[in-house]
């Protein structure tokens, strides 16, 4: 689509730049669009430029790419700006994990809600407030599309401090859903459902398989049974061990009557019951993502790259897990999308505070977008409403450098095992990510 101005900002970003890049080459609506790719990082940068180079000479498409390290530069007459950045990087994040482990709060990934999530939002929060601002300077009617972090309060800060439109892209319901569907040896489109929550602790309200819930199914199959078997048997069984990702999930099920929109990694997050101690991680079988795994990971990704660079065929385009593309065209007036929304709460979970950003599904066309109703019982509000309001908390907190404002937020946090932890670990979290917190120096 001629015309069209996408920014993507962490566009050196080994795992997420490829894949973006290689998303948007394969949707013919935005052939022909100026792709703008910006990174603080010129080497990474560089990469991830000369690849989506040989992807559209591999592709033939029209699509023009540039690369800056000048934030102006690459927002200046934007239509679309995608953000994938993680302020500090791993050097930051190896605190949000490392020094809580020392207090015995154990986190599988660190990124949403716990110490870590409530650090990450801190140091994030300012970022995107700038990105917000600077888009207002240099784009003021371009939609901002955050695949970044903790995702609801990185969208909310934009949305709420600026007039910049985001939106918020997670595709971890729909894996969700892909995932059952699997099980039943089905496709996600062979599925109907309902989901409702907040990114990372979503819920399926209703799903429904070849016009039968999948509740139904599962009880019928014997799943209580599976359900208390040790992690050992319960992984390996011949049945239900395809589910074992989504194990505490399921259990959580059997309580809360909705099943799990999101795989246990992140979910057990919100339930400290399955963290507090390194006893009952190895109890429910949960697996940790440490700095040193993330680190392998990002250097594979490059090692991914390079190769790629180096083959003498062209190379053909990633996929995308997330559809930004799709999304963009729809923006964009192409072929309209119906898909997971993490925008601002209008109404669509009436349990929840107007303005928070929520999760459900909806409709984006050219017009924008539409989230589909999705209510939730109390049971589901007990469990998600505190996250909602802790999260309105440290969006303030990072906005005005309040230590105190941050320390009730996280003192609230049930990931803590005891309340009276949370002033010495923000302490000595605030003191070792210093540079990447200016607001609270």
């Amino acid at each position: 689509m001629a015309n069209t101005k996408i920014v993507l900002i962490g566009g050196g970003s080994y795992g997420w730049g490829p894949s973006v890049v290689g998303n948007i080459l394969s949707n013919e609506f935005l052939d022909g669009s100026e792709v703008a790719l910006h990174d603080i990082d010129a080497d990474a940068l560089e990469l991830v430029y000369r690849l989506a180079l040989r992807y559209t000479e591999a592709t033939g498409a029209a699509t023009r790419f540039e690369r800056t390290t000048v934030l102006a530069e690459a927002l200046d007459g934007a239509d679309y700006v995608v953000v994938t950045i993680s302020t500090g990087a791993l050097e930051a994040m190896r605190a949000d994990l490392e020094i809580p482990e020392t207090y015995g709060i154990c986190q599988t990934v660190g990124d949403t809600v716990g110490p870590g999530g409530a650090l990450r939002t801190l140091r994030n929060v300012p970022v995107f407030l700038h990105l917000g601002q600077a888009m207002e300077r240099y784009c003021p009617q371009a939609w901002m599309l955050n695949c970044s972090n903790p995702l609801s309060t990185l969208t909310r800060v934009v949305n709420r401090e600026t007039g910049i439109r985001a939106i918020g892209l997670c595709h971890g319901v729909r894996g969700q859903v892909s995932f059952f569907a699997r099980f039943f040896d089905k496709q996600l489109e062979d599925c109907a459902y309902v989901n409702t929550g907040i990114d990372h602790c979503a819920w399926l309200t209703e799903l429904v398989i070849d016009g039968r819930r999948v509740e139904d199914l599962l009880l019928e199959m014997g799943i209580d049974a599976w359900l208390a078997l040790p992690p050992e048997q319960a992984e390996r069984d011949e049945v239900f061990g395809a589910l074992y990702p989504s194990r505490c999930g399921l259990g959580l099920w059997r309580l809360l009557g909705a099943l799990p929109g999101i795989g246990d990694r992140h979910l057990v997050e919100f339930f400290p019951g399955f963290l507090h101690s390194e006893k009952n991680v190895n109890r429910y079988g949960l697996k940790r993502t440490s700095i040193d795994d993330r680190q392998h990971g990002r250097t594979r990704a490059r090692q991914r790259l390079e190769e790629r660079l180096a083959q003498s065929e062209l190379p053909n385009p990633e996929g995308s897990s997330d559809n930004v593309a799709g999304w963009i065209a729809a923006l964009a007036g192409g072929p309209p999308i119906e898909d997971n929304l993490n925008v601002a709460n209008v109404g669509q979970i009436p349990e929840l505070p107007l303005g928070a950003v929520v999760e459900t599904r909806g409709i984006l066309d050219g017009t924008g977008y539409r989230p589909i109703a999705s209510p939730m019982a109390a049971a589901l509000e007990a469990v998600v409403r505190p996250h909602v309001l802790r999260q309105e908390m440290l969006v303030s907190a990072a906005l005005d450098g309040s230590f105190a404002a941050a320390l009730a937020a996280l003192s609230s946090d049930p990931l803590l095992v005891h309340p009276d932890q949370a002033h010495p670990m923000l302490k000595e979290m605030v003191a070792a990510t210093s540079q990447w917190l200016p607001q609270f120096c």
